[in-house]
């Protein structure tokens, strides 16, 4: 899991600011602010944009990654899904190809903000799906290649900005289940309950 509350904690100490100062700039209460630090819960989408403006960085630095898009080091290439394969592969267990796969569908490019939302929320599940020892993966693609990578789902999971989309998808892969993330599971990275959904 990328432990963004040591990033929030650096910067605001570099701004001399208290955890109330910060609180009170992003119009949440000090308690949340001190949460995010110690890696308790995590800022929703809308406060980690206004986290990156304020501190004039980028969100993927607050969220740990200096080098390419946090989506595509580990969803989109190929060294990505060979690396989350081998961190996620438990000896004496099914390979990878064997657990039941869902694929979360989300916009990317102009939407990068989004785009790495839905990557810490995969990375969640993923780690849950361990902990729990349930038999799924979680990867998630550009809405644009779900023509290509659909079929390959046993769930189809839609962010909360593509609800529009679930009618038409339903009907391109009527065998598959397919549902819209609810926004606020989505905004909390409400992992657990995502994946208690799906399973139930």
């Amino acid at each position: 899991m990328v432990e963004i509350g040591n990033k929030i904690k650096e910067l605001r100490e570099a701004k001399k600011m208290t955890q109330k100062e910060l609180a009170e700039f992003l119009n949440v209460t000090p308690q949340a602010v001190s949460k995010w630090e110690r890696n308790k819960s995590y800022p929703d989408l809308d406060t980690l944009v206004k986290l990156s403006q304020y501190f004039q960085i980028s969100t993927d630095k607050i969220l740990g990654n200096t080098k390419r898009s946090f989506f595509d080091s580990l969803f989109s290439k190929k060294e990505g899904r060979k690396s989350m394969k081998n961190e996620y592969k438990m000896k004496n267990e099914p390979t990878l190809t064997e657990h039941k796969k869902i694929l979360i569908f989300g916009i990317t490019g102009m939407m990068s903000d989004y785009e790495l939302y839905t990557g810490l929320l995969v990375t969640k599940m993923n780690n849950l799906a361990k902990i729990q020892k349930i038999n799924v993966v979680v990867e998630a693609f550009s809405i644009s290649k779900i023509d290509e990578k659909g079929k390959e789902a046993d769930n189809i999971l839609l962010c909360p900005e593509l609800r529009y989309t679930e009618k038409e998808i339903r009907n391109k892969f009527p065998k598959i289940p397919v549902k819209v993330i609810a926004k606020k599971e989505y905004a909390t990275l409400d992992g657990e309950q995502i994946l208690k959904d799906i399973l139930s």
